[in-house]
């Protein structure tokens, strides 16, 4: 069973108000699997698929941008500018919004095009309609990666988020940075030939060239980054975390096992890909605490899938309550073993079982193989 992630899926939205962009919005609708508003004044009431609205925009897209992740608005780019200027926050939480004209010659990247998908997106509408995409995004235009973009389609955390504009800056300026991928994390980005200015390296360097910003992807609290220039680090969701416990124990007690392990083993929690635990703690209120506060998934297994997992520290006495030797452990290992972040790649045990009074905790860990390595393509290799 699986208690499902807090991330929704990709929720778009078209919004018209003429009758010229009807004609368009019904081009993209099914393309995009997008919900559509129309101006009551165009809109057909026989169709299930049109939502009518008054046709004054900002009495709509403050509601639209609570829940949408990319909205296409096609009208003139003014009306737009106005409108969304008072909703707009923060372009970790915006959502992506693309323009379009009537006559489809466009599709403007307007608002948040890494992490909102903004940029992808007018791709998707320039596609679609034969229309010119327009994204004036540094990183884009200059043909280089973008950090924010990593994390985005590998679905990581970067931090600390308020250097990225320091860090995409030399990037854009053409200036050396350096990208440092020791887990080998399968990224998109990197994995065609890269500017000249882009150093990447899958273990340290020793000594780290000389850059004006760094780019860290690693589960790890590395000591080394006190060496670095300024940097982000991305944060790869490539473990999971199988929990035991007795009943009734609390979520101060689980969250504190937790938060130790991971300080001594030198682990993000941004990196838990998401919780496991055996099916009868699925209604456990210290285990679904910990996970709420974590904002991770939660998948739980029967005793009869968790007995079947080899485990290095079976228990008699877990086996003669719960009906298999261990929970901790081979929880964690099916819950990548069932829906890994990568393809490929080979599951470990990094964390054994370790024990609070009366909690249990393990990690797993997805690593690639060998083999998915990818070789750095920049101009000093």
């Amino acid at each position: 069973m699986m208690i499902p992630s807090p991330q929704p899926e990709e929720r778009r939205v078209i919004v018209t108000i003429t009758k010229p962009g009807l004609g368009l919005a019904r081009k993209l609708k099914d393309s995009l699997g997008a919900d559509l508003y129309v101006s009551e004044r165009y809109a057909d009431p026989d169709d299930p698929g049109i939502l009518p609205f008054d046709g004054v925009v900002k009495n709509l897209l403050p509601d639209l941008f609570t829940r949408y992740d990319g909205i296409v608005l096609i009208m003139a780019l003014g009306i737009v500018v106005r409108t969304i200027a008072p909703l707009i926050q923060d372009k970790k939480y915006d959502p992506g919004i693309v323009v379009t004209d009537v006559s489809g010659k466009f599709a403007i990247s307007l608002l948040s095009g890494h992490l909102g998908g903004a940029n992808q997106l007018a791709r998707e509408v320039a596609d679609v309609l034969g229309a010119i995409p327009v994204i004036t995004t540094g990183t884009d235009v200059t043909g280089t990666i973008a950090p924010d973009l990593m994390a985005k389609e590998i679905e990581a955390d970067l931090v600390p988020f308020e250097l990225l504009k320091r860090v995409s800056s030399a990037i854009v300026d053409g200036d050396k940075v350096l990208i440092l991928n020791p887990e080998r994390i399968p990224i998109p980005s990197l994995s065609g030939t890269l500017k000249p200015n882009i150093l990447s390296h899958e273990d340290w360097p020793d000594p780290l060239p000389a850059a004006r910003a760094a780019v860290l992807i690693s589960t790890r609290i590395e000591p080394r980054t006190t060496t670095l220039p300024v940097h982000v680090i991305i944060r790869p969701r490539t473990l999971t975390v199988g929990l035991g416990c007795n009943r009734g124990t609390s979520r101060k007690e689980i969250q504190t096992l937790l938060e130790d392990t991971f300080i001594q083993y030198g682990l993000s929690p941004d990196s838990i890909l998401r919780f496991a635990t055996i099916d009868l703690k699925s209604d456990e209120e210290g285990i679904l605490e910990t996970v709420r506060g974590m904002d991770r998934p939660l998948v739980t297994f029967t005793k009869e899938e968790l007995s079947a997992v080899e485990i290095p520290n079976p228990s008699r006495m877990v086996e003669s309550h719960v009906g298999t030797p261990g929970v901790a452990e081979p929880a964690a290992l099916l819950a990548l073993r069932k829906n890994p972040p990568f393809s490929g790649g080979e599951i470990r045990l990094l964390v054994p079982k370790t024990k609070s009074e009366n909690a249990t905790l393990s990690v797993a860990e997805w690593i690639p193989t060998p083999s998915d390595s990818v070789p750095p393509t920049d101009s000093t290799t």
